[in-house]
Protein backbone atom coordinates (compact mmCIF):
# COMPACT_ATOMS: atom_id res chain seq x y z
CA UNK A 1 0.00 0.00 0.00
CA UNK A 2 3.16 2.41 0.02
CA UNK A 3 3.52 2.61 3.61
CA UNK A 4 6.63 2.11 5.65
CA UNK A 5 6.75 0.21 8.84
CA UNK A 6 9.29 0.12 11.78
CA UNK A 7 8.39 -2.68 14.54
CA UNK A 8 10.30 -2.86 17.81
CA UNK A 9 9.30 -5.04 20.78
CA UNK A 10 8.04 -2.71 23.17
CA UNK A 11 8.22 0.39 20.86
CA UNK A 12 5.62 1.98 19.15
CA UNK A 13 4.81 0.81 15.65
CA UNK A 14 5.86 3.49 13.31
CA UNK A 15 3.67 4.76 10.20
CA UNK A 16 4.14 7.08 7.07
CA UNK A 17 1.54 7.45 5.07
CA UNK A 18 2.64 8.50 1.17
CA UNK A 19 1.92 11.94 1.51
CA UNK A 20 4.22 11.79 4.36
CA UNK A 21 2.04 12.32 7.34
CA UNK A 22 3.58 9.87 10.22
CA UNK A 23 1.26 7.79 12.54
CA UNK A 24 2.83 5.97 16.12
CA UNK A 25 0.63 3.90 17.29
CA UNK A 26 1.53 1.89 21.09
CA UNK A 27 -0.79 -1.16 21.82
CA UNK A 28 -1.53 -0.88 25.74
CA UNK A 29 -3.40 -3.95 25.73
CA UNK A 30 -3.90 -3.79 29.88
CA UNK A 31 -5.39 -0.20 29.44
CA UNK A 32 -9.11 1.00 29.37
CA UNK A 33 -8.38 3.98 27.20
CA UNK A 34 -6.87 5.46 24.02
CA UNK A 35 -4.72 8.75 23.83
CA UNK A 36 -4.16 10.35 20.75
CA UNK A 37 -2.04 13.83 19.92
CA UNK A 38 -1.51 16.13 16.76
CA UNK A 39 1.95 17.32 17.27
CA UNK A 40 2.49 19.85 14.92
CA UNK A 41 6.49 21.05 14.30
CA UNK A 42 5.76 25.04 14.97
CA UNK A 43 5.88 27.41 18.19
CA UNK A 44 6.80 30.45 19.51
CA UNK A 45 9.93 30.79 17.78
CA UNK A 46 8.69 30.16 14.27
CA UNK A 47 7.35 34.02 14.57
CA UNK A 48 8.45 36.80 13.11
CA UNK A 49 8.57 39.79 16.13
CA UNK A 50 5.51 41.77 14.76
CA UNK A 51 3.60 38.36 15.38
CA UNK A 52 4.82 37.17 18.40
CA UNK A 53 1.94 34.62 19.94
CA UNK A 54 0.29 33.75 17.07
CA UNK A 55 1.07 30.20 17.48
CA UNK A 56 -0.67 30.10 21.35
CA UNK A 57 -3.40 32.55 19.49
CA UNK A 58 -3.80 29.85 16.50
CA UNK A 59 -3.94 27.01 19.77
CA UNK A 60 -6.75 28.66 21.38
CA UNK A 61 -8.42 29.63 18.16
CA UNK A 62 -8.83 25.35 17.14
CA UNK A 63 -11.34 25.04 19.91
CA UNK A 64 -13.23 28.06 19.04
CA UNK A 65 -15.07 26.13 16.36
CA UNK A 66 -14.73 24.31 13.03
CA UNK A 67 -17.05 23.27 10.26
CA UNK A 68 -18.76 20.61 11.61
CA UNK A 69 -18.44 21.54 15.60
CA UNK A 70 -19.64 25.07 15.04
CA UNK A 71 -18.80 25.94 18.55
CA UNK A 72 -16.59 25.95 21.49
CA UNK A 73 -19.16 23.91 23.72
CA UNK A 74 -19.86 21.72 20.67
CA UNK A 75 -15.95 20.70 20.96
CA UNK A 76 -15.75 20.02 24.48
CA UNK A 77 -19.34 18.31 24.36
CA UNK A 78 -18.09 15.82 21.85
CA UNK A 79 -15.38 14.55 24.29
CA UNK A 80 -16.13 15.44 27.76
CA UNK A 81 -19.60 14.52 27.44
CA UNK A 82 -17.92 10.98 27.23
CA UNK A 83 -15.83 11.55 30.48
CA UNK A 84 -12.93 12.19 28.35
CA UNK A 85 -10.99 15.09 28.09
CA UNK A 86 -9.54 17.46 25.50
CA UNK A 87 -6.32 19.77 25.82
CA UNK A 88 -3.46 21.43 23.69
CA UNK A 89 -0.21 22.80 24.84
CA UNK A 90 2.26 25.54 22.63
CA UNK A 91 5.84 25.68 23.75
CA UNK A 92 8.91 27.72 21.38
CA UNK A 93 9.42 24.58 18.85
CA UNK A 94 6.19 22.91 19.07
CA UNK A 95 2.14 22.92 19.88
CA UNK A 96 -0.12 20.06 20.58
CA UNK A 97 -3.23 18.85 20.66
CA UNK A 98 -4.56 15.72 22.44
CA UNK A 99 -7.34 13.79 23.52
CA UNK A 100 -8.23 10.88 26.48
CA UNK A 101 -11.00 8.82 26.16
CA UNK A 102 -12.36 5.65 27.04
CA UNK A 103 -11.76 2.87 24.04
CA UNK A 104 -14.60 2.63 23.22
CA UNK A 105 -14.84 6.29 22.27
CA UNK A 106 -11.68 6.82 20.43
CA UNK A 107 -13.57 7.38 17.09
CA UNK A 108 -15.40 10.32 18.55
CA UNK A 109 -11.86 12.05 20.07
CA UNK A 110 -10.29 11.15 16.71
CA UNK A 111 -12.92 13.45 14.90
CA UNK A 112 -12.95 15.94 16.81
CA UNK A 113 -8.89 16.54 16.96
CA UNK A 114 -8.40 15.89 12.79
CA UNK A 115 -11.82 18.47 12.75
CA UNK A 116 -9.87 20.90 14.97
CA UNK A 117 -6.44 21.11 12.62
CA UNK A 118 -7.52 20.60 9.49
CA UNK A 119 -10.67 22.72 9.49
CA UNK A 120 -11.00 25.75 12.04
CA UNK A 121 -13.24 28.26 11.00
CA UNK A 122 -11.36 31.26 12.77
CA UNK A 123 -14.67 33.35 13.22
CA UNK A 124 -13.79 36.56 13.84
CA UNK A 125 -16.57 37.27 16.65
CA UNK A 126 -14.41 34.09 18.81
CA UNK A 127 -11.32 36.13 17.60
CA UNK A 128 -11.82 38.98 19.01
CA UNK A 129 -13.43 37.24 22.04
CA UNK A 130 -9.90 35.21 22.73
CA UNK A 131 -7.76 38.00 21.90
CA UNK A 132 -9.22 39.21 25.76
CA UNK A 133 -8.87 35.74 26.60
CA UNK A 134 -5.30 35.79 26.13
CA UNK A 135 -4.36 39.54 27.24
CA UNK A 136 -5.69 38.61 30.14
CA UNK A 137 -3.56 35.23 30.64
CA UNK A 138 -0.71 37.40 29.81
CA UNK A 139 -1.59 39.94 32.77
CA UNK A 140 -2.18 36.86 34.81
CA UNK A 141 1.22 36.00 34.57
CA UNK A 142 2.51 39.07 35.38
CA UNK A 143 -0.10 39.06 38.53
CA UNK A 144 2.05 35.92 40.22
CA UNK A 145 5.15 37.32 40.81
CA UNK A 146 6.16 33.60 41.32
CA UNK A 147 5.29 32.90 37.90
CA UNK A 148 6.05 36.08 36.22
CA UNK A 149 10.01 35.69 37.48
CA UNK A 150 10.49 32.74 35.08
CA UNK A 151 9.49 34.88 31.98
CA UNK A 152 11.83 37.18 33.33
CA UNK A 153 15.31 35.33 33.43
CA UNK A 154 14.09 33.80 29.78
CA UNK A 155 13.75 37.35 28.19
CA UNK A 156 17.05 38.14 30.00
CA UNK A 157 18.92 35.23 28.48
CA UNK A 158 17.35 35.26 25.21
CA UNK A 159 17.34 38.80 24.91
CA UNK A 160 16.70 40.20 20.88
CA UNK A 161 16.04 36.72 20.05
CA UNK A 162 12.55 34.65 19.58
CA UNK A 163 13.61 32.52 22.96
CA UNK A 164 13.60 35.94 24.82
CA UNK A 165 9.46 36.60 24.15
CA UNK A 166 6.74 35.24 26.07
CA UNK A 167 5.50 31.88 24.38
CA UNK A 168 1.60 33.81 24.47
CA UNK A 169 3.28 36.92 22.92
CA UNK A 170 2.50 40.35 24.61
CA UNK A 171 -0.23 42.47 25.08
CA UNK A 172 0.87 44.87 22.43
CA UNK A 173 1.55 42.40 19.54
CA UNK A 174 -1.49 40.31 20.55
CA UNK A 175 -3.85 43.11 20.43
CA UNK A 176 -2.31 43.35 17.07
CA UNK A 177 -2.52 40.40 15.38
CA UNK A 178 -5.33 40.21 12.61
CA UNK A 179 -7.02 36.88 11.28
CA UNK A 180 -5.21 36.82 8.02
CA UNK A 181 -1.45 36.61 10.34
CA UNK A 182 -2.86 33.61 12.10
CA UNK A 183 -4.45 31.91 9.19
CA UNK A 184 -0.97 32.77 7.01
CA UNK A 185 0.97 31.04 9.92
CA UNK A 186 -1.68 28.05 10.30
CA UNK A 187 -1.16 27.36 6.23
CA UNK A 188 2.55 27.63 6.46
CA UNK A 189 2.89 25.12 8.76
CA UNK A 190 -0.22 22.99 9.67
CA UNK A 191 0.96 20.34 7.39
CA UNK A 192 1.55 16.46 6.51
CA UNK A 193 5.38 16.53 6.93
CA UNK A 194 5.18 18.80 9.88
CA UNK A 195 2.74 16.74 11.77
CA UNK A 196 3.15 13.98 13.96
CA UNK A 197 -0.38 11.74 14.97
CA UNK A 198 0.89 9.75 17.70
CA UNK A 199 -1.43 7.20 19.78
CA UNK A 200 -1.61 4.75 22.66
CA UNK A 201 -3.90 2.60 24.39
CA UNK A 202 -6.03 -0.75 23.95
CA UNK A 203 -5.92 -0.28 20.35
CA UNK A 204 -4.98 -2.57 17.35
CA UNK A 205 -2.26 -0.53 14.98
CA UNK A 206 -3.86 -1.72 11.89
CA UNK A 207 -7.20 -0.27 12.75
CA UNK A 208 -5.67 3.11 14.23
CA UNK A 209 -3.56 3.64 10.86
CA UNK A 210 -6.92 3.05 8.47
CA UNK A 211 -8.72 5.61 10.58
CA UNK A 212 -6.60 8.20 10.70
CA UNK A 213 -5.10 7.81 7.36
CA UNK A 214 -8.85 8.62 6.51
CA UNK A 215 -9.26 11.02 9.00
CA UNK A 216 -6.43 13.43 7.99
CA UNK A 217 -6.58 12.57 4.54
CA UNK A 218 -7.21 16.76 3.44
CA UNK A 219 -4.02 17.86 5.42
CA UNK A 220 -2.01 19.91 2.82
CA UNK A 221 1.20 19.09 1.97
CA UNK A 222 2.43 22.52 2.71
CA UNK A 223 5.90 24.37 2.31
CA UNK A 224 9.61 23.43 2.82
CA UNK A 225 10.44 23.60 6.17
CA UNK A 226 13.19 26.19 7.04
CA UNK A 227 14.83 26.21 10.44
CA UNK A 228 14.92 29.43 13.07
CA UNK A 229 17.66 31.41 13.64
CA UNK A 230 20.20 29.60 16.25
CA UNK A 231 20.13 32.39 19.18
CA UNK A 232 23.19 34.12 21.04
CA UNK A 233 22.69 34.30 24.49
CA UNK A 234 22.98 37.47 26.36
CA UNK A 235 26.24 38.38 27.76
CA UNK A 236 26.47 38.30 31.68
CA UNK A 237 26.41 38.64 34.46
CA UNK A 238 23.25 41.00 34.21
CA UNK A 239 20.14 41.36 37.08
CA UNK A 240 16.93 42.36 36.31
CA UNK A 241 15.02 43.40 38.92
CA UNK A 242 11.36 44.68 39.06
CA UNK A 243 10.48 46.58 42.62
CA UNK A 244 7.05 45.30 43.52
CA UNK A 245 5.67 44.96 47.28
CA UNK A 246 5.17 41.35 47.74
CA UNK A 247 5.35 39.13 50.43
CA UNK A 248 7.75 37.28 49.13
CA UNK A 249 11.42 37.80 47.41
CA UNK A 250 10.99 35.77 44.04
CA UNK A 251 14.52 34.95 42.07
CA UNK A 252 15.49 33.17 38.74
CA UNK A 253 19.06 32.21 38.43
CA UNK A 254 19.23 31.28 34.37
CA UNK A 255 22.24 30.57 32.22
CA UNK A 256 22.15 28.56 28.70
CA UNK A 257 21.56 25.09 28.84
CA UNK A 258 21.96 22.03 26.39
CA UNK A 259 20.14 21.03 23.12
CA UNK A 260 18.19 18.09 22.90
CA UNK A 261 20.85 16.43 20.55
CA UNK A 262 23.63 17.30 22.83
CA UNK A 263 25.96 14.25 23.80
CA UNK A 264 25.99 15.89 27.51
CA UNK A 265 21.95 15.78 28.06
CA UNK A 266 22.30 12.79 30.31
CA UNK A 267 24.98 14.04 32.44
CA UNK A 268 22.88 17.45 32.64
CA UNK A 269 20.13 15.57 33.78
CA UNK A 270 21.45 13.89 36.59
CA UNK A 271 23.37 16.94 37.42
CA UNK A 272 20.17 19.15 37.54
CA UNK A 273 18.47 16.44 40.10
CA UNK A 274 21.57 16.76 42.24
CA UNK A 275 21.43 20.77 42.61
CA UNK A 276 17.20 20.99 42.37
CA UNK A 277 15.28 17.97 41.73
CA UNK A 278 13.42 17.19 45.06
CA UNK A 279 13.48 17.11 48.57
CA UNK A 280 16.90 15.42 48.86
CA UNK A 281 18.43 18.03 46.12
CA UNK A 282 21.71 20.39 47.06
CA UNK A 283 19.17 23.30 47.04
CA UNK A 284 16.51 22.06 48.82
CA UNK A 285 18.86 20.54 51.75
CA UNK A 286 21.18 23.65 51.55
CA UNK A 287 17.76 26.50 51.41
CA UNK A 288 15.56 25.27 53.24
CA UNK A 289 16.21 22.45 55.50
CA UNK A 290 19.59 24.19 57.03
CA UNK A 291 18.88 27.54 56.51
CA UNK A 292 15.18 27.74 56.32
CA UNK A 293 15.27 30.75 54.01
CA UNK A 294 12.67 29.02 51.39
CA UNK A 295 10.01 27.06 51.13
CA UNK A 296 9.69 26.99 47.32
CA UNK A 297 13.34 25.79 46.10
CA UNK A 298 14.56 23.69 42.78
CA UNK A 299 15.47 23.59 39.53
CA UNK A 300 15.05 22.90 36.41
CA UNK A 301 16.80 22.33 32.39
CA UNK A 302 15.14 22.91 29.20
CA UNK A 303 16.33 21.45 25.95
CA UNK A 304 15.49 22.98 22.63
CA UNK A 305 16.94 21.48 18.81
CA UNK A 306 20.16 24.11 18.92
CA UNK A 307 19.65 25.52 22.71
CA UNK A 308 18.59 25.05 26.07
CA UNK A 309 18.23 26.76 29.67
CA UNK A 310 19.28 26.31 32.95
CA UNK A 311 17.26 27.51 36.00
CA UNK A 312 17.30 27.90 39.51
CA UNK A 313 14.32 29.33 41.15
CA UNK A 314 13.39 30.18 44.91
CA UNK A 315 10.72 32.13 47.03
CA UNK A 316 12.40 33.47 50.03
CA UNK A 317 11.45 36.04 52.95
CA UNK A 318 12.39 39.38 51.38
CA UNK A 319 15.68 39.70 53.56
CA UNK A 320 17.11 36.21 53.06
CA UNK A 321 17.39 37.15 48.81
CA UNK A 322 21.29 37.43 49.01
CA UNK A 323 21.89 35.01 51.47
CA UNK A 324 19.70 32.51 48.51
CA UNK A 325 21.27 34.00 46.17
CA UNK A 326 24.69 33.42 47.24
CA UNK A 327 23.77 30.13 48.99
CA UNK A 328 22.68 28.66 44.97
CA UNK A 329 26.27 30.18 44.38
CA UNK A 330 28.06 28.92 46.04
CA UNK A 331 26.40 25.05 46.11
CA UNK A 332 27.07 25.22 41.83
CA UNK A 333 30.78 26.41 42.94
CA UNK A 334 31.11 23.34 44.62
CA UNK A 335 29.29 20.84 42.44
CA UNK A 336 31.68 22.12 39.72
CA UNK A 337 35.21 22.15 41.72
CA UNK A 338 34.06 18.55 43.70
CA UNK A 339 31.72 16.91 41.94
CA UNK A 340 29.18 14.34 43.29
CA UNK A 341 29.71 12.02 45.81
CA UNK A 342 29.48 8.22 44.88
CA UNK A 343 26.40 7.78 47.32
CA UNK A 344 24.59 11.30 45.85
CA UNK A 345 25.38 9.64 42.30
CA UNK A 346 24.05 6.69 43.00
CA UNK A 347 20.99 8.02 44.67
CA UNK A 348 20.09 10.63 41.79
CA UNK A 349 20.42 8.57 38.99
CA UNK A 350 18.07 5.72 40.47
CA UNK A 351 15.44 8.96 41.34
CA UNK A 352 16.18 9.60 37.35
CA UNK A 353 15.81 6.52 36.50
CA UNK A 354 12.43 5.50 38.51
CA UNK A 355 10.99 8.80 37.57
CA UNK A 356 11.22 8.09 33.40
CA UNK A 357 9.97 4.34 34.54
CA UNK A 358 6.96 5.94 36.63
CA UNK A 359 5.82 8.52 33.74
CA UNK A 360 4.95 5.66 31.48
CA UNK A 361 2.09 4.37 33.53
CA UNK A 362 -0.45 6.60 31.49
CA UNK A 363 -1.69 6.25 28.01
CA UNK A 364 -1.22 9.75 27.41
CA UNK A 365 2.51 10.18 29.09
CA UNK A 366 3.53 7.83 26.15
CA UNK A 367 1.59 8.69 23.14
CA UNK A 368 3.35 12.48 24.09
CA UNK A 369 6.84 11.39 24.71
CA UNK A 370 6.44 9.25 21.54
CA UNK A 371 4.93 11.71 19.56
CA UNK A 372 7.77 14.28 20.76
CA UNK A 373 10.53 12.08 20.58
CA UNK A 374 9.80 11.58 16.73
CA UNK A 375 9.51 15.53 16.20
CA UNK A 376 12.56 15.47 17.97
CA UNK A 377 14.57 12.90 16.63
CA UNK A 378 12.59 11.71 13.86
CA UNK A 379 12.57 8.36 15.85
CA UNK A 380 11.23 7.41 19.42
CA UNK A 381 14.77 7.01 21.74
CA UNK A 382 14.21 3.36 23.32
CA UNK A 383 13.36 3.54 27.15
CA UNK A 384 15.99 0.97 27.88
CA UNK A 385 18.59 3.29 25.74
CA UNK A 386 17.53 6.42 28.36
CA UNK A 387 17.89 4.27 31.05
CA UNK A 388 20.80 2.56 29.86
CA UNK A 389 22.48 6.51 29.39
CA UNK A 390 21.69 7.89 32.61
CA UNK A 391 23.21 4.43 34.37
CA UNK A 392 26.36 5.29 32.57
CA UNK A 393 27.38 9.20 34.02
CA UNK A 394 30.12 9.14 36.09
CA UNK A 395 30.94 11.78 38.38
CA UNK A 396 33.76 12.92 35.84
CA UNK A 397 31.00 13.55 33.75
CA UNK A 398 28.92 15.53 35.95
CA UNK A 399 31.63 17.48 37.01
CA UNK A 400 32.48 18.58 33.25
CA UNK A 401 28.81 19.87 32.29
CA UNK A 402 29.01 21.78 35.48
CA UNK A 403 32.34 23.64 34.34
CA UNK A 404 31.10 23.75 31.22
CA UNK A 405 27.97 25.44 32.15
CA UNK A 406 28.71 27.39 35.24
CA UNK A 407 30.32 30.59 33.90
CA UNK A 408 29.99 33.99 35.87
CA UNK A 409 29.74 35.48 32.16
CA UNK A 410 26.93 33.86 31.44
CA UNK A 411 24.80 33.92 34.45
CA UNK A 412 21.19 36.13 34.44
CA UNK A 413 19.41 37.02 37.98
CA UNK A 414 15.46 37.84 37.66
CA UNK A 415 14.25 39.13 40.99
CA UNK A 416 10.55 40.71 42.20
CA UNK A 417 9.80 41.72 45.34
CA UNK A 418 10.01 45.18 47.82
CA UNK A 419 13.90 46.02 46.50
CA UNK A 420 15.44 49.36 45.30
CA UNK A 421 18.19 50.41 42.95
CA UNK A 422 20.72 49.73 45.74
CA UNK A 423 19.62 46.27 46.10
CA UNK A 424 20.33 45.31 42.40
CA UNK A 425 24.04 46.87 42.70
CA UNK A 426 24.47 44.83 45.56
CA UNK A 427 23.10 42.13 43.33
CA UNK A 428 25.12 42.37 40.61
CA UNK A 429 28.25 42.57 42.91
CA UNK A 430 27.29 39.52 44.20
CA UNK A 431 27.23 37.86 40.75
CA UNK A 432 30.54 39.79 39.22
CA UNK A 433 32.09 37.89 42.65
CA UNK A 434 30.47 34.22 41.77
Amino acid sequence: MGWTCGILHGMPTLTTLPSGLRILVEELPHTYSIAIGAFIGAGARHESDPHAGAAHFIEHMLFKGTERYSTARLISQAVEGVGGYLNASTSYESTVYYAKVATIHFDRALDVLAEMVQRPRFDLQELEKERRVIIEEIRGIQDSPGDWVHELVQEQTWHGSALGRDIAGSVATVGDLQRNDLTAFFQQHYHRKNMVISVAGNVRNDEVVAAVAQAFADLPAGPAYAAPTTPTPAPGPQVRLYSRETEQGNFCLGMPGLSFNDPDRRPLQVLDSILGGGMSSRLFQTLREEHGLAYSVGSYHSELSDVGGWVIYASVEPDALRDAVTLAQDTLRDLAEHGPSADELLLVKEQVKGGIMLSLEDTWAVASRNGHNQLRYGYVVPVEQVVAEVEAVQAADVMRVARRLIRRDAMHLAVIGPYNEEDRSELEHLLREA
